[in-house]
């Protein structure tokens, strides 16, 4: 059975900004987007593929370093006779004053425009269609109406498209792509970009897709193994695999802190709840649950900075509750009794779930404040 080997990737977004992170942690994760582009260079010409997809978003923004188109360019043109598909996406869309037109790009390169094209390479029987965002938003599917051409029925099929699977069509701004329009196109494997997590490998009528997903993660909106798609397309088959190759992964975690009274005890309980590895290779966000006394103010940047030796990136965020006997208070005839009494009133009145959550956080600091006499409002 005829089949070639290809690599898809997608939502590179190099140069993002890493707005939540400090100045120095953003120069290090911008460095490692580089890296591990690299590493998916290296296993494209290890594995020995025909053909490397990058479907959209190479480029986050509209600032990028000339050093790393350089290193963009330099990459491509080191996979030699490996043939490079590219379709530009929402946040990096293709004119003649994108980036893309900035590269000088090496022959094994080729760029699709705003409407489908087909690239033919004979010797490898396949055909491969493509298109790019030319503007920031597509609000009608770019494969609407798309058959592949019946002259290429022998030839494997291959697109690369950046959007957004909808259950109806205009269904969102960043090109509203169908099942039913996936299996209308007739391709053997459409490559996509956009979601930032692996799809698995899904098909519908003959036609097999799948999201990569994004190489690095770059928010806590982004957890686990991030990576690429490798394996043989053929006629009406596939045979393809997720491969992990992130140097970092996001991780959120909850600790349960019930019990504790200082900031040292909940510092030696996180690090006892993590290997060091974990700690130093990752970015956390921990979570703390559980019921602490009201007079013990949780103060999350102070715990930042006891465990910052010990990670590479940790956000604390205080969720825990009081503990109180709310009914017992509620009866008290003191202005804290009196204040939870009408903050009760009011949280068992609401419907609105984020207002409730508001007055619950207002109830926590409003006694820790009066049995303190002071409160911190830290940001999260």
């Amino acid at each position: 059975m005829n089949a070639i080997k290809i690599l898809h990737c997608a939502d590179l977004h190099f140069d993002t900004p890493f707005g939540d992170l400090s100045r120095e942690i953003s120069e290090i994760r911008k460095e490692e987007i580089k890296e591990t582009f690299s590493k998916i260079i290296k296993v494209a010409k290890s594995e020995k593929v025909d053909m490397f997809f990058i479907a959209g978003d190479l480029f986050d923004n509209l600032t990028a370093e000339k050093s790393t188109l350089e290193f963009i360019r330099s990459a491509m043109e080191s996979l030699n006779d490996i043939k490079v598909f590219i379709a530009a996406g929402n946040h990096d869309p293709y004119s003649t004053n994108s980036f893309y037109s900035m590269i000088q790009w090496p022959e094994n390169v080729y760029i699709f425009n705003e409407d489908i094209e087909a690239v033919e390479i004979p010797e490898l029987n396949t055909v491969v269609y493509g298109a790019s965002f030319k503007e920031k938003y597509i609000k009608s599917s770019n494969l609407k109406g798309f058959i592949a051409d019946k002259k290429y029925e022998n030839h494997i099929k291959l697109m690369i498209l950046h959007g957004d699977i909808s259950q109806t069509e205009g269904g969102n701004e960043y090109n509203p792509i169908t099942l039913e329009q996936i299996e209308k196109s007739s391709v053997d494997y459409l490559a996509l970009g956009h979601r930032h997590s692996f799809s698995n490998v899904n098909r519908v009528g003959n036609t097999y897709y799948a999201y990569s997903g994004c190489p690095e993660a770059r928010g806590f909106d982004e957890l686990g193994d991030k990576g690429v798609i490798i394996g043989e397309v053929s006629k009406n088959y596939v045979n393809l695999e997720f491969r992990p190759v992130c140097k970092r992964r996001y991780r959120i975690k909850e600790i349960d802190i019930t019990g504790l009274f200082t900031s040292d005890e909940i510092k030696d309980k996180i690090i006892s709840s993590l290997s060091s590895k974990e700690m130093e290779d990752d970015l956390f966000k921990i979570i703390l649950k559980g019921e602490v006394s009201e007079e013990f103010i949780i103060r999350e940047k102070v715990i930042e900075n006891k465990l910052k030796e010990n990670f590479f990136f940790i956000k604390i965020i205080d969720n825990t509750s009081l503990k109180v006997d709310y009914e017992a208070l509620r009866g008290e005839f003191s202005i804290k009794g009196i204040f939870s009494s009408k903050l009760l009133k009011e949280i068992a009145e609401c419907e609105d779930e984020d207002e409730k959550e508001v007055l619950n956080l207002a109830l926590k600091l409003g006694i820790q404040s009066l049995s303190e006499g002071e409160v911190s409002l830290d940001e999260n």
